[in-house]
């Protein structure tokens, strides 16, 4: 397979999101490490066995929990949909332990286009909206994030 992976706009919080897309396919999967954001649109079957018939999916996301231990475990939680509160509880519990990294580790909703840090600390420019992240990266000869995927949903 042959695919590109791009930095682009999120459809959803407007922030730095990866976009993989199989040129030779026309698949393509949308993710967002800031508001949790997912997409996919993948072959379901093919027709007359040369035209492809293609599923989409998509989950708005509610946020993300990602928490860096300094024994280099740790996890990454995107938020599909919004937490009930044992959930919320699950997540702001793993900050408790001492083994946290907490300059490396967050825990942030979004809700209503809003973000919320609920635990310790995104980095810089998280909340940026994709064009001034751009802006600012390329001022300063960097290139864009782009974070490929390895990730526990829920």
């Amino acid at each position: 397979m042959a695919s590109t992976y791009s930095a682009i706009a999120c459809p959803h919080c407007g922030c730095c999101a990866t976009e993989d897309y199989y040129y030779k396919t026309w698949e393509k999967f949308i993710w967002c490490y800031r508001c949790g954001y997912s997409y996919e649109k993948t072959i379901d079957y093919w027709k007359n066995a040369n035209e492809p018939v293609y599923s989409e999916r998509e989950y708005k996301g509610h946020g993300m929990c990602l928490v860096h231990k300094r024994d280099k475990k740790g996890f990454r939680k995107i938020l599909h949909r919004t937490l009930t509160s044992e959930e919320t509880s699950e997540c702001l519990k793993a900050f408790l332990d001492e083994d946290v990294d907490l300059k490396e580790s967050y825990f942030v909703t979004f809700e209503n286009g809003i973000f919320t840090t609920l635990a310790g600390t995104p980095p810089k420019d998280f909340y940026l909206p994709y064009d001034e992240y751009k802006e600012k990266k390329e001022a300063n000869n960097q290139q864009l994030e782009i974070i490929l995927p390895g990730i526990k949903s829920f």
